[in-house]
């Protein structure tokens, strides 16, 4: 029987189409019963029939009330979230709906894989009046980075990848993090991710991909130019001829090409042979294709990276509580 507390996420499956419907209704009944999975979860004092914060979704303290808002019981982790979830408005519902369905999804998946599943993820939310581009940022990589570190050394990651790119930085970031995780960590991109997306998604142990998802190249964007078409032009014009701006912008297209294909072969050390390593960083970093070429899993799976089609049963799921919205490619 379901309880009180899950009665919302009932009544939003009609919402969510079939496809969603059976994983919902599965995963309602299960987090109103599921055991101890690890015993990290007593360690930190959480237990997934906990209510989640109506903001953010984290699980409530044990022992933290609800409070009434719209007519409805919410509960909050703390005072921060419940003044955020106040100062929104009319939207504050709608985004406590959405949030509680994707934490009934992601527990789902998390005990069907037995994994701390991660999300990154951007697109446009229902609650956003105004259209926003996603990209990768330095918040993210901090909040993707502190999820991994929080998993445990004994937990599988699972990073739930959706991005047309962002800082390099940033990127890298998250990707030293599942490099350094001990348990074993799989990207899942369900349609694309791109750029540094693709930096990020080659630091796993296992890279999972729709049958049309694609990854992309990883040359360095100099000022709107790729580096190696940087490095090209001193090769086709004598060099007073080249202003000198563009020569300031070649070295340090040279610098930021050389570091990047360093970086992707350490990424890879533990994966490929030295060969395949080479192979796989000149082909991704050289500039020899569009930046906004789509790399298929066959072409990946063909450099040797441990690449599977098929994607976990939840992810398309959570995808649809999502909405389509302005998302510029890199």
């Amino acid at each position: 029987m379901t309880s009180s507390r899950h009665e919302p996420l009932v009544a939003l499956m009609s919402e969510t189409g079939n496809r969603s419907k059976g994983i919902l209704e599965g995963a309602v009944h299960r987090t109103a019963s599921l055991p101890w999975r690890r015993s990290q979860w007593k360690e930190r004092g959480m237990v997934r029939d906990r209510p989640r914060c109506s903001y953010c979704g984290m699980v409530v303290p044990e022992g933290q009330e609800g409070v009434t808002r719209h007519e409805e019981i919410h509960f909050f982790c703390g005072r921060e979230c419940q003044l955020r979830f106040d100062l929104q408005g009319p939207t504050a519902r709608l985004r406590g709906e959405v949030v509680r369905r994707r934490a009934v999804i992601i527990d789902y998946m998390e005990e069907a894989r037995g994994s701390s599943v991660i999300t990154l993820v951007h697109r446009r939310e229902s609650w956003d009046e105004e259209e926003k581009e996603g990209y990768i940022t330095m918040e993210d990589s901090e909040a993707i980075v502190a999820a991994i570190r929080g998993a445990g050394s004994d937990t599988p990651v699972d990073l739930i990848l959706h991005t047309p790119g962002g800082l390099a930085l940033a990127a890298e970031l998250i990707a030293m993090a599942l490099k350094h995780h001990e348990a074993h960590t799989t990207v899942i991109v369900p349609f694309y991710a791109m750029s540094g997306g693709s930096l990020i998604a080659i630091a796993a142990d296992e890279v999972l991909m729709g049958r049309e998802s694609i990854l992309g190249p990883l040359d360095p964007q100099i000022r709107g130019f790729s580096a190696g078409t940087l490095l090209r032009l001193l090769q086709r014009k004598p060099v007073e001829m080249i202003s000198d701006e563009h020569l300031l912008l070649a070295e340090n297209a040279q610098r930021s090409m050389d570091q990047t294909k360093e970086f992707v072969k350490w990424l890879l050390e533990d994966k490929l042979s030295k060969q395949k390593r080479e192979a796989l960083a000149v082909f991704l970093t050289g500039g020899y294709i569009s930046h906004e070429t789509p790399i298929v899993p066959e072409v990946l799976r063909g450099y040797g990276l441990p690449v599977k089609v098929g994607l976990p049963e939840g992810v398309e799921a959570l995808f649809d509580t999502f909405v389509f919205g302005a998302c510029e490619r890199p």
